[in-house]
């Protein structure tokens, strides 16, 4: 009877057999296989450009010695997105650029899903701090002269960001391991 714990850091899901033939390893083969499509599957259909594609492309498969199953994601924000969590300045994973706030868009820049690298190329981009201490990057029109500043961004240290999980638990991990099992059993095994 396999046994099944999920590991919180990394949103992956270990399914570990307790069995000595290659025949119930052979099982979690399947198993595992399926989860993953699972998981792939659920990242796909979330909205957003590429990011959820790297995050499903991200999934993986690994089989140990001891005849564990392991499914997860290597992207660096699979983790954050499945449990939420705080996203702070500066960041501390890969492709940080050190910066002292977070860059939130706002108004045009959330309409065309804008970083400031994209906005800078049709605004002058500038700082502004109110008197109760909020930032805000402000924009002003490269080729308009008479068009007013528009606030693109605000600039926050930090944010909690509401998990979107997408990685199969609880019920939906049952039945993706149930269905591992059955493909198995159809294909002759057992």
């Amino acid at each position: 009877m396999p046994d099944v714990s999920t590991e919180v850091r990394h949103a992956s899901v270990v399914i570990k057999a307790i069995a000595d033939s290659l025949k119930e390893a052979e099982v979690l083969k399947y198993v595992g296989r399926n989860v993953a499509i699972r998981a792939q599957n659920a990242a796909y259909e979330k909205p957003g450009r590429r990011f959820w594609r790297e995050i499903g492309d991200s999934v993986n498969t690994q089989w140990g010695e001891d005849g564990s199953v392991t499914v997860g994601a290597t992207h660096e924000a699979a983790g954050h997105k499945q449990f939420g969590g705080q996203i702070s300045a500066p960041g501390k994973g890969p492709g940080t650029l050190g910066s002292k706030a977070l860059t939130i868009p706002m108004g045009v820049a959330r309409e065309k899903r804008w970083t400031t690298r994209d906005a800078m190329e049709s605004y002058d981009l500038f700082k502004v701090k109110t008197k109760a201490g909020r930032s805000f990057l402000f924009g002003k029109s490269k080729t308009s002269k008479k068009a007013k500043a528009v606030v693109l961004f605000t600039l926050r240290k930090s944010v909690m960001q509401q998990a979107e999980p997408w990685f199969p638990m609880g019920t939906k991990l049952q039945a993706a391991i149930a269905e591992g099992i059955d493909i198995y059993m159809k294909k002759g095994g057992l």
